[in-house]
């Protein structure tokens, strides 16, 4: 018990994170159906424990994005008929445009200089081609109209968060923008491999994907609104490398031929 005690709250999440992607997995691999979706349906819940077991204040805005994600994924659970899928959709459109909402605010403050500039025009342009691209192959799929205008609209939500998040990355290149860069990353792959799954072909290994992604970008998301409410004024900048890789001077002082001798 005493061990117990002496786990820090990363390590613990970790554990929780790693647990439920391997489990989602393996039922995955054994095709069981709603294990999966299940398993996806309880994240939120757990991360909202554990985040109120630590701190018992979130911003409006946060919580209602985490509770609009554990509708859509609802929905998907239970999804009893082409209603549930369409609302389910309609959820997660929802909790992407809350986030582009967090970004307004910081957006005001980036400068737009030349190679930004380049950089985003060049991050708009493959996304829309990349969305295009995929709508040409499953296009043929779509037999329901509203299907069609939903996944347009969910396309151009996740090209404007992916757009703006990377504009917010390169003006401020804190660890936070970084946080949310990675977050974003997970849940437009996540989707493009639901898409592949469901309208092109399917395979268990892009479902497992998925799902994984899917999940971690709810705990960069839950990873992003802790640091939010608890070091709001670090404003350090950070690269990718650091973010990763926790190093000191001592560690890049070692000579690398000493090393190898």
């Amino acid at each position: 018990m005493k061990s117990a005690h002496k786990l820090k709250p990363n390590l613990i999440l970790a554990i929780v994170f790693v647990t439920i992607v391997v489990g989602s997995s393996i039922a995955t691999f054994f095709d069981s159906i709603l294990v999966p979706k299940v398993v996806k349906l309880i994240a939120v819940t757990i991360l909202m424990t554990f985040y109120f077991c630590q701190l018992n204040k979130m911003a409006n805005v946060f919580l209602t994005t985490f509770l609009v994600f554990f509708i859509g994924d609802a929905c998907a659970v239970f999804s009893f008929g082409d209603i549930m899928l369409k609302l389910s959709k309609i959820m997660y459109i929802g909790a992407y445009l809350l986030l582009i909402f967090v970004l307004s605010g910081k957006l005001k403050k980036i400068k737009f200089d030349g190679l930004v500039s380049v950089y985003l025009v060049l991050v708009l342009l493959l996304n829309s081609y990349f969305l295009y691209v995929l709508y040409e192959v499953a296009k043929e799929n779509f037999v329901d109209s509203t299907n069609l205008v939903f996944y347009i609209l969910h396309g151009i939500t996740l090209i404007a968060l992916t757009y703006f998040s990377f504009a917010a990355y390169l003006s401020k290149e804190t660890g936070q923008s970084i946080t949310f860069l990675l977050m974003v990353f997970c849940f437009v792959f996540s989707d493009v491999l639901h898409y592949i799954n469901v309208l092109y072909i399917y395979y268990w290994i892009f479902e497992i994907f998925e799902r994984a992604l899917h999940i971690s970008g709810l705990f960069l998301l839950y990873k992003f609104v802790f640091d939010h409410h608890t070091m709001r004024n670090n404003d350090k900048k950070m690269n990718l490398c650091d973010y990763f890789i926790a190093t000191t001077q001592k560690l890049r002082d070692i000579s690398v031929r000493g090393v190898l001798e």
